[in-house]
């Protein structure tokens, strides 16, 4: 029996979070999905995450992570816009 499909759970915080107008939602990809394919699917969804593509940061299950990680089924993929301040 193969998996056609895993699901996880996308955080979005600061800036992104605003851009999307969200701050969670649970996702559907395909096996061996890797967190820059999330990414890019993310952003044909909400359009205006785009303009953060250089600079984002992400972590999976609270790991900071590469966008080449492979997603496995229940992982939390958070997405982090650059962090600035003074």
């Amino acid at each position: 029996m193969s998996v056609e499909t895993i699901w996880i759970k996308i955080l979005l915080f600061g800036a992104c979070r605003e851009a999307a107008g969200i701050e969670e939602l649970d996702y559907q990809l395909a096996p061996s999905s890797t967190a820059e394919s999330a990414w890019t699917e993310l952003k044909n969804r909400f359009p205006d995450l785009a303009r953060f593509d250089r600079s984002i940061l992400m972590a999976v299950n609270e790991e900071h992570t590469g966008r080449d990680t492979i997603l496995s089924s229940g992982d939390t993929l958070a997405i982090f816009p650059p962090v600035s301040g003074g």
